[in-house]
């Protein structure tokens, strides 16, 4: 009221101020703002709670009083008041706002040895996707660099000269630590460059935010290569340091200066990085200072969490975290070599061997590959982006073909056929190539991404297909089109060379996303069976596309003998091994996928298996959700729920199911066999060869799994009755990483204790 009143005091007068103008209102107007205002009553504090409480009895359940103002921000915002896990000014009693540790303060060379270590401990757990603001930022050194208020050349005390410090404890600091911090500190922004200059998720495999700090802008990589160096000479030149301390030291020094000059690339032996080695054995002279290591430094960051722990990790693991880096990247270097990427499946073969080494590669190695392989205009010296896809064409569908020769492309007479052509080819490989391309990229990814990406990828190569058709009823204007009589000579059948290829491509992506789903463990244990089914159901369709392209390679195998061309020959009865040994694969899939299906399939018929009960739902809508990236496939759709159904329902009993899965499991054996035999150059696994063998081993003891679980099942069923062995046989189906293959899933079969008992 008394606001109200002093406020109707300070109103103006519209006659006192008529005639004077804006001036006279503006002066009136600061004078009354000069008076104070009166306030009746006093001042103070009244608990309000009792009173409250009452009046919040007197709401119904179920109502609400809310001020209009008062939004869900402010409430959600209110609840973190005080709260250690929410609150980021929350300070627990007797702590302190800011560390008290002086980072100006000299140091014992053992207790500069353990900041090093330290600081190389949080760097490789930083590698493995956590923030900096739990790593590499809690160092106190670290922090005065990386301070709003420092200024280059970066010193801890603020831009002051590092000469001042004649004690040699200082100068370890100042000169030695200081300039390790720095480079690390770079070394930290290269990272971040090349795995930004590359494909990656964020928060998914990598943390890029800096919390509103600049990773030292003033100063580049080369100048803090420059400071390390200072810091040897000084290290070396330092009487007051013992031998084993002064080794210790450069060895740090050294190793830091390697890593920057490595992620600048003017070096690029990345197996030096085993000096690494050399740290450990050293650990053991350090000195523990944990003081240097504050996470109330996160207060000062520009995050709206609180304070969070370091990440811990001893330091042995973090040792060989250093060192399994170096080994990725050295492989990374091996298998992108220029005799692997002749080939584009050879290419890709390393890649997805790359990816999958165990442990698996980090953000950074992966973006590393990337690197080598993307960030210029050719995969390798020699071979352009063009020229990989324009042998993945020739090797698969138009080996010893005018069409995919490169030389065609060079033809610049307009009326010349090969003209003709190769502007066509350009044109749908210009369309293609963003979606190919991503089919070697896609790989550097996290599993989830990897199989989300290529389930994008299909209706994409799906509406390719038909711009493929379009390209080959071109080319079939210009140069007559490629045709051989059925085998019945009934008709005519056109190759449609780059139909053909997309298509193989959209159905090898559509197998590995449902691979992909087995070892990401998406799929619910009923879904299993059917999710086989369709697997085996798209590698028969790729069979049935392969033994098409290999009539028309065959053919012209042929054609090329009789004409005495040597060179297009060679090409094509190379690419009709390379056919072959697709054919064996995909008979392995085909045996392999139909013995799973139908082992599921007879423990979903024994009701070992049961999908869980849902009163609301259908089991059309369930499918249709399950199948939703295959659903819009315009070109051979997939299968629908009633021919699963009729396939499922085709297999009579659980022992004609077992009998089949031994069939299968035999022909996959057999498929294994000859896939054994083949060499690098003809299955084009050169520079994975270990790779080959460890992943036929493992195929080959996923078939005997599937055979003794087989027995198992049969067994017992002929023991228990085949109708239902709910209640007398569990199934458990192992999680990936404990599986013999994570794309091949095979459900074990055990009896269950009481039973076996009895």
């Amino acid at each position: 009221m008394a606001v109200a009143e002093a406020s109707q005091s300070l109103t103006i007068d519209d006659r006192e101020t008529e005639g004077k103008g804006i001036n006279f209102a503006a002066e009136r107007l600061a004078q009354e703002a000069r008076q104070p205002l009166s306030f009746s009553g006093s001042r103070g504090t009244q608990d309000v709670t009792a009173e409250f409480a009452a009046a919040a009895k007197q709401l119904p359940p179920g109502q609400l009083v809310k001020d209009e103002y008062f939004t869900l921000f402010e409430a959600v915002g209110a609840l973190e008041i005080m709260d250690p896990k929410m609150d980021s000014g929350y300070i627990p009693p007797g702590d302190s706002v800011e560390p008290g540790f002086d980072v100006c303060l000299g140091l014992p060379a053992e207790e500069v040895i353990w900041i090093m270590d330290e600081l190389l401990r949080l760097t490789i757990v930083w590698h493995d996707g956590y923030p900096l603001s739990q790593t590499v930022y809690p160092s106190l050194h670290v922090d005065r660099l990386l301070s709003p208020d420092n200024k280059a050349p970066y010193t801890f005390s603020f831009g002051d000269s590092t000469d001042q410090y004649v004690e040699t404890e200082e100068r370890l600091v100042h000169v030695v630590l200081r300039a390790f911090c720095v480079a690390l500190v770079k070394s930290c922004a290269l990272v971040l460059h090349t795995i930004q200059s590359q494909g990656f998720y964020e928060e998914e495999d990598f943390v890029t935010h800096l919390f509103g700090r600049e990773l030292l802008p003033g100063t580049g990589a080369d100048e803090a290569l420059r400071l390390v160096d200072e810091a040897v000479r000084f290290v070396e030149e330092e009487s007051e340091l013992d031998k084993d301390m002064r080794s210790a030291l450069s060895e740090r020094l050294q190793f830091v200066r390697l890593y920057v000059s490595l992620l600048m690339n003017d070096i690029d032996d990345w197996t030096d990085m085993t000096a690494m080695d050399e740290i450990a054995d050293t650990h053991a002279l350090a000195r523990a200072r944990p003081e240097a290591f504050s996470d109330k430094v996160q207060r000062q960051l520009a995050t709206s969490t609180p304070p969070r722990p370091m990440v811990p990790i001893t330091w042995e693991e973090a040792h060989q975290r250093w060192l399994q880096l170096s080994a990725d990247i050295t492989e990374a270097g091996d298998l992108t070599d220029y005799d692997v990427c002749q080939s584009p499946h050879g290419l890709q073969r390393a890649i997805w061997v790359f990816v999958y080494r165990n442990p698996t590669p980090n953000t950074f190695a992966r973006a590393y590959l990337q690197n080598i392989l993307f960030a210029g205009e050719q995969v390798t010296e020699g071979i352009t982006f063009f020229d990989l896809m324009l042998t993945d064409m020739r090797d698969l569908v138009l080996a010893g073909h005018e069409l995919a020769d490169p030389q065609s492309f060079v033809v610049e007479m307009p009326a010349d056929p090969r003209h003709k052509c190769s502007r066509i080819m350009e044109a749908f490989m210009d369309k293609a190539f963003d979606e190919y391309m991503n089919l070697y990229r896609m790989v550097c990814q996290n599993r989830c991404r990897i199989r989300r990406t290529f389930t994008q990828s299909v209706g994409i190569l799906d509406n390719l297909e038909r711009d493929a058709q379009r390209s080959d009823s071109e080319l079939d204007g210009v140069i007559g089109g490629i045709l051989l009589p059925t085998e019945d000579d009934s008709a005519l059948i056109a190759l449609n060379p780059l139909t053909s290829w997309t298509k193989y491509h959209k159905l090898l992506v559509m197998s590995w996303t449902i691979q992909l789903g087995f070892e990401t463990d998406i799929y619910l244990p009923h879904e299993t069976g059917m999710m086989y089914w369709y697997l085996m159901v798209f590698a028969q369709r790729r069979r049935k596309l392969l033994e098409h392209i290999d009539r028309f390679t065959s053919a012209r195998v042929k054609n090329l003998a009789s004409s005495g061309d040597v060179r297009p020959h060679a090409d094509a009865v190379v690419s009709l091994d390379w056919l072959a040994v697709l054919r064996k694969e995909v008979d392995l899939i085909i045996s392999l996928s139909s013995a799973l299906w139908q082992l599921n399939t007879a423990l979903a018929m024994t009701k070992v298996i049961e999908a869980p009960k849902r009163d609301y739902a259908q089991e059309q809508l369930l499918y249709d959700v399950r199948m939703k990236s295959y659903l819009g496939i315009a070109h051979d759709p997939v299968p629908s729920l009633d021919e699963y159904r009729d396939a499922e329902q085709s297999i009579r009993s659980t022992d004609e199911a077992c009998v089949n899965v031994d069939s299968a499991v035999k022909d996959a054996k057999a498929c294994l066999a000859e896939l054994k035999k083949t060499t690098s150059k003809q299955g084009k696994y050169f520079g994975t060869e270990n790779e080959w063998k460890r992943e036929m081993k493992q195929l080959e003891t996923t078939c005997v799994a599937v055979a003794v679980q087989t027995f198992q099942l049969r067994s017992t069923a002929y023991k228990h009755g085949q109708h239902s062995l709910k209640g007398i046989v569990e199934v458990r189906v192992p999680p990936p990483g404990s599986r013999y293959h994570d794309w091949w899933p095979v459900p074990q079969i055990k009896i269950k204790e009481k039973i076996a008992v009895v």
